[in-house]
């Protein structure tokens, strides 16, 4: 009975939720290797791979497990190409030991982990934000990895292909956080709201042809350098021929015990870090500040709560201007330099996060040696939203201090 007339000369607007953006992102970043077991709501990244491989040139794996899927995946890096794995926690759970793979073989690859409620299967087609420290220090042994957390559509675009560069200039697994919310939560954008001349491939220190064929002295795939980063052939050239393997190596890859070698690798793989918490700056991943400077409350999350706290603090500010304020963090591994001064800025500080036991709060205490003012924590399965947040007692409490 309803008919809807076009609106004349409209801008151009695509709908999409997070799990399309960051898929779009990774296609745009040159992704073209996808392997998982399925898992909501992580999976709906492998469905939108699978409707264009062909069309993009890109092979998709469902395979029998998450085990495989990594495992796949890792293979995929190990020979040049750009690959992923988009899971769920229970999923990514199961990828832990082959991450460490990743880390001492030192090879690329994106796992995006679309967090819903747990332990086990818990509550499968809802949302929590409790996997980010599990994530943080997954698998056995020590080595650095990048862990993001986009906050709006916009956010998981961007990372959807900055993920990539990350993996390959540093040569370590990016962890990618979504979670149910975000994932499939649709929104109208304006078509230039994801900005595709911003995209860039860069592979790192990725040796050419050129460089294999001009190589004088034996090929060390795990050389000491002063980044910690090493050049990095793929397989096939003959003057770049090594031994790759799961056990500490040396500089050629050949399994080594000695102590002085295992102090070597391990330091140079940690030098990495320096340039990662630098990168995490000149990508623009520092925390967000949204909302007057000189506020009474900042509230701070990580994630998907950027949209329903946006909307709490315009709500906050409509009754009196300068109430409130927000500090986003998406980049939450290397921890941004610059959250501490911005969070000793702030006059008083409630964190705001959906998981039982305030990660984020453990987290800036670890890494600042800070507490917060308050804390407003959500877990029943259930997104945030604006009324939730100002109707908290945190909040009432907080301003009858001031």
């Amino acid at each position: 009975p309803f008919h809807v007339e076009a609106v004349p000369d409209a801008p151009s607007r695509m709908i999409l939720n997070g799990n399309e953006a960051f898929a779009l992102g990774a296609l745009a970043g040159g992704c073209r290797f996808v392997a998982t077991y399925p898992m909501t709501p992580g999976s709906p990244v492998l469905h939108w791979f699978a409707a264009r491989a062909d069309e993009y040139g890109a092979v998709i794996k469902h395979t029998e497990s998450e085990i495989g899927a990594i495992n796949m995946a890792i293979g995929a890096g190990f020979q040049g190409a750009r690959a992923m794995c988009p899971t769920s926690g229970g999923g990514f759970s199961l990828m832990v030991e082959a991450l460490g793979l990743a880390g001492i073989t030192e090879v690329p690859v994106v796992i995006y982990n679309a967090q819903r409620p747990g332990p086990a299967t818990g509550l499968p087609t809802r949302t929590e934000q409790a996997d980010m420290l599990f994530m943080m220090h997954a698998s056995q042994g020590e080595f650095p990895r990048f862990l993001l957390a986009p906050g709006t559509i916009e956010d998981a675009f961007r990372v959807g292909w900055q993920a990539f560069n990350l993996a390959d200039r540093y040569q370590t697994p990016t962890l990618v956080m979504s979670d149910h919310y975000l994932a499939a939560s649709y929104r109208t954008v304006e078509a230039d709201a994801l900005d595709f001349d911003a995209v860039e491939i860069d592979r790192g220190a990725l040796l050419t042809e050129d460089d294999l064929d001009d190589l004088e002295e034996p090929y060390q795939r795990y050389k000491v350098t002063e980044s910690g980063v090493s050049p990095r052939a793929t397989p096939g050239h003959p003057n770049a021929i090594w031994v790759s393997t799961a056990n500490e190596h040396d500089e050629f890859g050949a399994v080594s015990e000695d102590a002085q070698n295992r102090i070597a690798q391990a330091d140079k793989r940690m030098r990495k870090k320096e340039g990662m918490r630098q990168e995490v700056e000149s990508a623009g991943w520092s925390p967000a500040l949204y909302g007057p400077e000189e506020a009474e409350v900042t509230f701070v999350c990580w994630g998907s709560t950027y949209g329903p706290l946006r909307e709490a603090v315009e709500r906050l500010n409509a009754e009196e201007a300068g109430r409130a304020n927000m500090l986003h963090f998406t980049a939450l591994h290397p921890f941004p330099t610059e959250a501490k001064p911005a969070l000793k800025r702030a006059k008083r500080t409630i964190v705001v996060e959906g998981n039982v036991t305030g990660q984020l709060e453990t987290l800036i205490r670890a890494r600042t040696g800070l507490s917060v003012d308050g804390s407003i924590r959500k877990y029943d399965g259930r997104a945030f939203s604006p009324e939730y947040i100002v109707a908290d007692p945190a909040v009432a409490d907080l301003f009858e201090e001031v």
